[in-house]
């Protein structure tokens, strides 16, 4: 009896914890995220074609070669979650290579790509063949719960809305999601205001 209801723990734990990876690894569609490429070097020129890299130090590994976490772009919007990831809150610096407009990257700090359900969430977006020598200080949209200034105006009541802001989202990344600028508009929501 002893040895069964040991089995049967073990059993049911490492269900559990392959069930976990497995969402963790998912997009919201339920099909798995493409594998994340991780090269070593330093610099824009490391970076591939139609890939949003993200750099393991800042100014794009400058100092020595580290870590490249790569994203490739395609038409399609494709989230990848972080969770469980070598890559999680680790990046401090990106670089997106594209050869022509329309094309979108963002980085969320969390594990959700969107903006959607009650929670916070922030967004910076990256301009192709633009290095982000840090992820501090630009400019991003975040989902918020409060008051809001438009028109001249403050809400009535506290609610969630959308603002315009300055995002430090260095050593903060959880969900990268990638795609044509035409499939990527649920990340570009309205601004509700400043709070």
């Amino acid at each position: 009896m002893k040895r069964f209801t040991i089995t049967t723990t073990v059993a049911a734990a490492l269900a559990l914890t392959l069930s976990g990876v497995a969402q963790g690894h998912e997009t919201k569609i339920g099909k798995a995220a493409p594998e994340v490429k991780e090269l070593v070097g330093q610099g824009s020129s490391d970076c591939p074609s139609m890939s949003l890299c993200l750099y393991e130090d800042h100014d794009l590994n400058k100092d020595k070669a580290a870590r490249i976490w790569v994203f490739p772009v395609t038409e399609a919007r494709t989230d990848y979650t972080l969770r469980g990831h070598a890559a999680a809150n680790q990046p401090s610096s990106s670089y997106m290579r594209a050869p022509n407009l329309g094309w979108a990257a963002y980085l969320f700090p969390d594990y959700t790509c969107g903006f959607e359900g009650n929670r916070e969430a922030e967004a910076i977006s990256f301009r192709r063949n633009d290095p982000y020598d840090v992820l501090r200080g630009h400019n991003g949209r975040a989902k918020r719960y409060g008051y809001f200034y438009k028109n001249g105006k403050w809400s009535k009541t506290k609610r969630w809305g959308v603002t315009e802001q300055t995002l430090n989202l260095n050593d903060r990344a959880g969900c990268i999601a990638v795609g044509a600028y035409t499939n990527t508009d649920a990340l570009r929501p309205a601004v509700d205001g400043d709070m």
